[in-house]
């Protein structure tokens, strides 16, 4: 039986819901930021695809390095226009060969981004708004063979945490819940970013939405829709945290004095003065939360066979609401799983689960309950790279 670094161990810092203050933000998928994640994404994704369509199997990339750069529009109520592209650059290391039969990546990468573009915009058109350009490059040797073998190609570490507190239940659930369902019922886009603060038992949200101009014929219909918005938002957030007073606040940068309104052609910034770039948004979480653990790796993008970047921080959150699941006792758990290059992926150097017990105190029995959790996630590690393919944990 392989002996694996494993420590289980009492978390000692204060409970999240204790403390203070909390800060907690999510980036929704039209964000310049998610958009070059969910492209870099869609790029290995598809990457794969073809490689084991054509060669039997995914070869080494990292598609991790989209960088996003805004264009230049002219919003105006009742409908403005695109004035200069929105331009995608994107970057990385494939493997452009295999056996003699080249692999097309240029046209695999953009393509995919601009398949990426049409299922998550609405309004923003990939062909009509965005010049997309290629530059990946060949992959080192060293580390093509590291995928061969399956083992770690990145000294690295993934991070994770669960269950979520309130207030990061509240930013998460509360920005899809625009994203996916508001986005039909207003004329919205889909470059929101929600923004939670608690103070003690206060709550606020501060929401940026941005709306259509097509679709908002002056002023006073703005403020109208963006109202009902604001209301339909609150009573969706109140719901994860009954017990504190939460307050929404919807584009408070508007000014009507200087005629300012989130309005605009496409549904994203991205059109007119924000860039972008993978890594910068969303944690593998799916939030920002500076009261927490984290790593600041970059995984959308990366391969999922031996990226540790990518596969350490999926695993961390599969393993820690598994925890969670089945070992009653456990309060919370954060996970801390650290490679070594060139070894076992599936034998980190140390995986760190600090533990917080409903009962204030950890025994050794739940010490090896834990631990047989997280050893069985480790032997059986390829399911987290099938649940990445799957679409069944998202990276941001």
């Amino acid at each position: 039986m392989t002996q694996r670094n494993i420590v289980v161990s009492e978390a000692t810092d204060r409970y999240i819901e204790d403390q203070h203050v909390e800060i907690v933000e999510r980036k929704g998928v039209g964000h310049p930021d998610s958009l070059c994640d969910g492209i870099a994404e869609s790029i290995s994704q598809a990457y794969m695809d073809w490689c084991t369509t054509n060669l039997g199997g995914p070869l080494h990339h990292n598609f991790d390095k989209v960088q996003l750069v805004a264009g230049e529009s002219a919003p105006r109520f009742g409908g403005g226009e695109m004035i200069k592209p929105i331009r995608i650059q994107i970057a990385g290391r494939g493997t452009p060969a295999y056996n003699g039969t080249k692999v097309p990546m240029d046209q695999i990468a953009i393509q995919a981004a601009k398949a990426y573009v049409r299922k998550t915009m609405k309004y923003l058109d990939p062909d009509k708004h965005m010049v997309i350009d290629c530059y990946a490059g060949r992959g080192s040797s060293e580390l093509i063979s590291v995928v061969d073998q399956v083992t770690a190609n990145d000294t690295s570490f993934g991070v994770s945490h669960w269950p979520r507190s309130g207030l990061e239940a509240a930013v998460y659930e509360t920005c899809n819940y625009i994203n996916q369902k508001l986005r039909d019922e207003f004329p919205a886009g889909e470059d929101v970013k929600v923004m939670g603060c608690r103070v003690d038992n206060n709550i606020m949200l501060t929401v940026a939405m941005p709306f259509i101009d097509a679709r908002i014929n002056d002023v006073d219909e703005y403020e109208e829709v963006k109202q009902a918005a604001q209301e339909a938002i609150q009573v969706f957030a109140e719901q994860f945290t009954p017990t504190r007073k939460v307050r929404v606040m919807v584009n408070t940068a508007d000014r009507a004095k200087r005629g300012d309104y989130y309005i605009t052609v496409t549904g994203t910034s991205a059109e007119m003065g924000d860039d972008g770039e993978v890594g910068r948004g969303n944690r593998a979480s799916g939030l920002i939360t500076p009261m927490r653990s984290a790593s600041l790796e970059a995984p959308c993008g990366k391969n999922p066979i031996s990226h540790v970047g990518k596969v350490y921080n999926a695993l961390a959150l599969d393993t820690s609401r598994d925890i969670c699941a089945r070992v009653p006792e456990v309060k919370e758990v954060t996970m801390q799983i650290l490679s070594q290059i060139g070894h076992p992926i599936d034998q980190p150097l140390v995986c760190n689960a600090l533990i917080r017990t409903k009962s204030g105190v950890l025994s050794a029995e739940t010490q090896k309950a834990v631990s047989a959790v997280i050893d069985e996630h480790l032997v059986d590690i390829a399911n987290v790279r099938t649940k990445i393919r799957n679409g069944e944990i998202s990276l941001f």
